[in-house]
């Protein structure tokens, strides 16, 4: 008797696990508020506008004076980008970010394309413009590339353009989001996230980029994911593959899509 009611505890528990096992989890969507002091009465302006990239005679007057002030100190003996960005490089990058770099060029560029904003809560801080181009490029040379860190310069021109650096770096100062963008970070790091352990059931497509800040293989993904089409290690590329590789990352999609369209 208590054999059987082993066994039929034993296949109560099989039949449980395989029905619950990849059951939807999902996590209640909350209205919270993080702007700064209590949450308004009023209703919040939720709209979304059209707007044109634009920055004002003194805007950029501000900008060169803050450029013409910064106070650099020598990078250590042999340092190249072990201790962050170097400042003898970075005397290139001012250099030419003040004397050369066309902002307007590159704003007529961006107008170009239709651009949306609505209003989002939070705050920004945003004090030194070398300050800011010097945190955001170390990432750009140190996230696209590990070994980069052996070179004097940071490897940064192999892959990208000094405009296109730069035009990024304006876009977080002209707006003041530096701070703001950082949140993601932060909130998502936070030891009781409670999206690790739900799995996302959606068709997915993984590009595995080789110098990623860290290697999923194929196996965690499809953990996390279970109806993953297409998981493929690509031969070359970092943390910006969108901006670094993008034919790479095109033709993966175009891939993921057709394998999709044929199930």
């Amino acid at each position: 008797m208590w054999l059987e009611i082993l066994l039929a505890s034993v296949l109560g528990f099989v039949i449980y696990w395989f029905v619950s096992k990849d059951k939807e989890e999902t996590l209640p969507l909350e209205d919270g508020w993080w702007g700064p002091g209590m949450r308004p009465t009023t209703g919040e302006d939720e709209s979304i506008r059209p707007f044109k990239v634009e920055t004002s005679d003194e805007e950029i007057n501000d900008l060169h004076q803050r450029i013409d002030k910064v106070r650099l100190t020598p990078p250590l003996e042999d340092s190249r980008f072990h201790y962050g960005f170097n400042s003898n490089y970075l005397k290139k990058i001012i250099s030419y970010w003040r004397n050369e770099f066309d902002w307007r060029k590159q704003v007529e560029s961006l107008n170009r394309y239709p651009h949306f904003k609505t209003k989002i809560e939070g705050c920004a801080l945003n004090d030194s413009p070398v300050g800011l181009a010097a945190y955001i490029l170390e990432k750009f040379s140190t996230w696209t590339n590990p070994e980069f860190r052996d070179l004097e310069d940071g490897g940064l021109e192999r892959k990208f353009s000094l405009d296109d650096l730069l035009t990024g770096v304006m876009l977080y100062w002209t707006t003041g989001t530096i701070t703001s963008s950082q949140r993601f970070y932060k909130e998502n790091m936070r030891l009781d996230n409670k999206h690790e352990g739900i799995k996302v059931h959606v068709p997915t497509g993984f590009a595995a980029f080789p110098c990623e800040l860290i290697h999923v293989p194929e196996k965690w993904v499809k953990s996390k994911y279970p109806k993953l089409i297409s998981y493929s290690y690509m031969p070359r590329g970092g943390h910006f593959a969108a901006f670094e590789e993008p034919e790479l990352l095109a033709q993966d999609i175009h891939k993921f899509m057709g394998l999709l369209e044929r199930q």
